[in-house]
């Protein structure tokens, strides 16, 4: 049996890599033997990630935000050929996905309007739709969609779907009351990096050594996005003017260290973790309980540097999703509805009226919005325990991703 990820960007993004890894260790569990081989758009960043997890991997030149007009009919073959200089067609994909049983689209919340359309990601996938390739689309955050085209490009794809899971119950609602995706295809499970597997917690205690870190004093993981305010449409200094704000607080009136965790490192600079994790050292006059995580790891090391540490403060959402998994109280700053809708769940409240998330605007412009930070660092102990219970759940929605799968796969 041969299945195909697909769907994948870079994986110095650590969420990608996240995904990935997780997809691809479970896919062996639930098809044992089965080869699982990856569709990417940049093979060249991703090799020594997938060389770890030892999956061969195919270029994906058609997901790339500078092929967008491959969407339009007629103009395919000439913008590929105008763009690249090889005379290349989507039937590239086409005759690579005849030999796969499987396609499993990776999740996140790319499906949605917060990054331009999402055709840009869609049209390799109908071409493997159209070898009768079943597609499974895992864990996504999907929506809303601002535009109509935004919309129907995805209505389309998704109609040719096998199995379409989504990660909080948000999604599940505005998929079927909102886009009237039929509900026998479409399931609420969790986001499938709750299965990724840690790096041995000794060996994370040993690099936060090599930080700076005292392991016998608290810390509080900080993940630092580098593309939040563009997201957001905010701006980018007032985001550091903000993060500068509140860390000097924490630090202050927790007596905690603060480890930066750059979780993205994007070959764009307004999008690159470690280029908004330095402009707040920077700001901050570089004091001796702000550390950097720095070094060339994978998913499974930074969640088992944050697992050693006593709370999380995310704008990466898959930071957040390392905190909660391993059973820590996280507290998000969002851009999207994503964040509120896994906070949610994962407690079992309203996140926001329970002062669990801040969209990024209210952070920037009320310093009161470190109150809630400061709340949830009090109530550490109490909303660990209440996690930690309701972690056997999250972790058995994230699996049914994948047992769902024999019965839509050609052959398992």
């Amino acid at each position: 049996m041969k299945i195909l990820i697909t769907t994948v960007t870079r994986m110095s993004n650590r969420g990608v890599d996240a995904l990935v890894a997780s997809k691809a260790a479970e896919l062996r569990k639930t098809f044992p033997g089965a080869s699982v081989e990856v569709l990417t758009t940049d093979p060249e960043v991703n090799e020594p990630f997938l060389q770890l997890r030892g999956l061969p991997c195919h270029y994906d030149p058609y997901s790339e935000r500078r092929y967008r007009s491959f969407i339009h009919p007629g103009s395919r073959r000439w913008t590929l050929r105008k763009l690249t200089g090889r005379p290349r067609t989507l039937g590239a994909v086409s005759g690579l996905a005849r030999g796969f049983d499987l396609a499993v689209a990776t999740g996140g919340d790319n499906m949605s309007s917060d990054y331009g359309t999402p055709s840009i990601y869609l049209a390799a996938l109908h071409q493997i739709a159209d070898e009768g390739v079943p597609i499974a689309m895992l864990g996504q955050s999907i929506g809303p969609f601002r535009h109509p085209e935004h919309r129907e490009s995805f209505i389309r794809l998704a109609n040719r779907c096998a199995l379409i899971t989504v990660r909080e119950t948000a999604s599940l609602a505005y998929v079927l009351d909102d886009l009237k995706l039929p509900k026998e295809k479409v399931r609420l499970t969790a986001d499938v990096a709750f299965l990724l597997e840690p790096s041995p917690s000794d060996w994370a205690g040993q690099a936060m050594a090599s930080f700076g870190i005292d392991l016998a004093r608290p810390v509080i993981a900080l993940s630092v996005s580098g593309g939040i305010a563009g997201f957001a449409g905010s701006d980018g200094g007032r985001h550091v003017e903000a993060l500068e704000r509140m860390t000097r607080r924490l630090m202050a009136e927790t007596g905690a260290q603060v480890l930066l965790i750059p979780h993205v490192e994007d070959h764009r600079a307004s999008n690159n973790d470690l280029i908004a994790c330095d402009a707040l050292m920077r700001a901050m006059g570089y004091p001796v309980d702000l550390r950097l995580a720095r070094g060339f790891f994978t998913s499974n090391d930074y969640k088992a540097i944050v697992a050693r540490c006593d709370m999380v403060i995310a704008e990466r959402m898959h930071v957040a999703i390392a905190g909660l998994s391993s059973g820590l109280p996280v507290f998000v700053i969002g851009y999207s509805v994503k964040g509120h809708g896994i906070m949610s769940d994962c407690f079992g409240v309203d996140s926001r009226a329970e002062g669990l998330v801040t969209p990024l605007q209210d952070f920037m412009d009320d310093p009161a919005e470190d109150e809630k930070i400061l709340s949830v660092w009090a109530r550490r102990a109490e909303l660990g325990a209440s996690l930690r219970e309701r972690l056997p759940a999250l972790k058995a929605r994230a699996a049914e991703n994948f047992s769902l799968l024999p019965a839509v796969a050609k052959r398992a």
